[in-house]
């Protein structure tokens, strides 16, 4: 980080505290110098790109996404720690806590809890503790009753025409949908369940991201946690922005004032703080909550965050083996070599 025309705060007199503003790539950072010192209390506008994926429109609000959390936390330095354990049924679990489908191995669920540790504005030790149960088949089957409830739209009105009849239908086990299509039954409020056409496009996208589910069930459940943590931590504290400078559908920008505080923590401190806030010690203050529900866009913000990885600063889409191009005719021919030769080296 650059300080504007300096590298020393400006001379003030005795008693008197100055404000100096620090240049970074992504913000205008503000602090108060008193002599040769910079105060605690710290302050950033904080530049948000929608195309970056810093946030994301939701019919007409626009939420922060989890990149954008933390971008923003850059500032308010809130430490987000793993506790041993997390509560499962009345029971103390392994935290993470998976469980798995014993035949196929793939992840049904997960419970997670996070802490995160940080400061308020006013410099007391803030703790926010949140335990997610994250069942994968709830979220499967909530996303076929979404498709079921898409509407066409028209002159930019909803219409009640239906954007995907055929794709599910409610009824029971017994009653097989008399309509073209290929069917398969999964249970809701038994004897009641859904019937889904597993040949129509809005299925296969639902079966599409419910195995993106089962294989980063981890990942997705540990975004939400920490994405709820930052969002309700008072450092950074809003789910919301407005962009300011209006721009084309994708790339516009809003500003957002975080305000931070300078701290000396090391990680025995936060191991110490940690350890209080799961005694539930009374001398910090700490908000517990066990998040009940997800709307439907933040898990699908969740599952392409957990299913991208970064290179050279692009996100790049994780590829199942299926998706995944075959290697030059050669490959295996060079594989072998390499192997034949280290055998003849350990030989010799």
């Amino acid at each position: 980080m650059e300080k504007n025309k300096t590298d020393k705060p400006a001379e003030v007199k005795a008693g008197e505290a100055k404000k100096v503003a620090l240049t970074a790539d992504f913000c205008k950072f503000y602090v108060k110098a008193k002599g040769n010192y910079i105060l605690r209390p710290v302050k950033a506008q904080v530049t948000l790109y929608e195309k970056a994926g810093h946030f994301y429109k939701v019919k007409n609000d626009y939420a922060l996404s989890y990149e954008g959390y933390k971008l923003l936390n850059k500032v308010a330095s809130i430490s987000t720690v793993t506790p041993q354990k997390v509560m499962v049924d009345e029971k103390e679990q392994p935290n993470p806590y998976i469980e798995r489908n014993p035949k196929t191995k793939m992840i049904e669920t997960v419970s997670i809890r996070k802490i995160g540790i940080g400061f308020s504005l006013a410099g007391n030790v803030t703790v926010i503790d949140k335990t997610l149960f994250y069942n994968i088949y709830s979220y499967f089957i909530e996303s076929i009753q979404a498709k079921m409830k898409k509407v066409e739209w028209k002159s930019g009105k909803k219409t009640d025409k239906k954007l995907y009849p055929d794709c599910a239908v409610t009824g029971t086990k017994d009653e097989k949908p008399d309509k073209p299509g290929s069917w398969a039954f999964f249970d809701t409020v038994p004897p009641l369940g859904l019937w889904i056409n597993y040949e129509d496009k809005a299925i296969i996208d639902c079966l599409n991201e419910h195995t993106q589910r089962q294989r980063f069930g981890d990942r997705i459940a540990q975004t939400i946690v920490e994405r709820n943590i930052l969002k309700d931590h008072p450092a950074i504290g809003i789910g919301k922005v407005q962009p300011q400078e209006k721009g084309t559908m994708g790339s516009q920008r809003a500003f957002v004032t975080v305000y931070g505080y300078r701290h000396e923590f090391g990680p025995a401190q936060i191991d110490e703080i940690l350890a209080q806030a799961e005694r539930g010690s009374q001398t910090i203050q700490a908000e517990t909550e066990v998040i009940e529900e997800i709307r439907p866009e933040e898990e699908e913000e969740a599952i392409k965050e957990a299913t991208t990885e970064q290179k050279n600063g692009k996100d790049i889409e994780k590829k199942t083996p299926a998706e995944m191009e075959e290697p030059p005719d050669d490959y295996f021919l060079k594989q072998q070599a390499a192997e034949k030769e280290k055998k003849n080296e350990a030989g010799s």
